[in-house]
């Protein structure tokens, strides 16, 4: 049986370092994840991104567990057809026929919207009280480091709808971040009914910081899933895909 992979989408301003403690947790149970750096030039540039790093962790025949987390469940949307199974982790999942950018005034608190500045090179980036908003729940060192590590964001929330979401053919879980203080909980529960499945985590917008340890065993899981249903595939003749789960 071979062994999934998980590729990691992280949200607006971040890096791929901010998965850093799930991925060194994914391992230490033998489970191999990559995180992936989007370039925040366009969100165009960052569906391409997720589309490549999904066939690269797919080649050999390697079923994949592609994770997004906030405004990484939009090019996770629009490019990750090509995962095995699909985790929204606090993350927009775009309604087919929806536009992402209409829906925006319901989707984040006041408080993190308030929290950012328009550069003259038309860069969004982040002021400091965002941090207060975005780890409210996690260490205080580890909260330091993710907020020393925010970048300029080019990418914009599209107007048109997302073309057949991949969320919509894919196995998807939909993880609820319940204190969450930058986006709406009652939006992520809306958007939880909407997939195959949903869990709730007691913690911040941030769990790969404030609950490693369960954000980490709900992927574990996610890849067991992939793992069956890919041998099932396999011995059944027909390619590795599966509802179930």
């Amino acid at each position: 049986m071979r062994e999934p992979v998980l590729v990691l989408v992280h949200g607006a301003h971040h890096d791929g370092g901010c998965w850093a403690p799930v991925v060194e947790r994914l391992a230490r149970r033998g489970l191999r994840a990559l995180a992936v750096d989007l370039p925040l030039t366009s969100y165009e540039d960052d569906t391409e991104a997720v589309r490549a790093a999904v066939r690269d962790a797919a080649a050999g025949g390697r079923p994949v567990v592609l994770v997004a987390h906030s405004y990484g469940g939009l090019p996770v949307s629009a490019g990750g057809h090509g995962a095995d199974r699909l985790v929204y982790v606090a993350a927009r999942m775009p309604l087919p026929g929806h536009s992402p950018a209409a829906l925006s005034p319901e989707w984040g608190y006041p408080a993190f919207r308030a929290a950012s500045d328009v550069r003259e090179d038309g860069a969004v980036v982040l002021r400091p009280e965002a941090r207060e908003v975005l780890y409210s729940g996690s260490p205080e060192a580890a909260a330091e480091e993710a907020a020393r590590r925010w970048r300029p964001m080019w990418s914009a929330v599209p107007d048109r709808p997302v073309p057949d979401p991949a969320w919509c053919g894919r196995p998807t879980l939909y993880v609820v971040c319940a204190r969450d203080r930058t986006v709406r909980v009652e939006a992520q529960r809306a958007c939880a009914a909407e997939a195959m499945a949903s869990a709730e985590l007691d913690c911040d917008h941030s769990p790969f910081l404030s609950a490693p340890d369960a954000l980490t065993s709900l992927l574990a899981d996610q890849a067991a899933w992939a793992a069956r249903a890919a041998g099932a595939g396999r011995a059944a003749g027909r390619a590795p895909r599966s509802r179930e789960g």
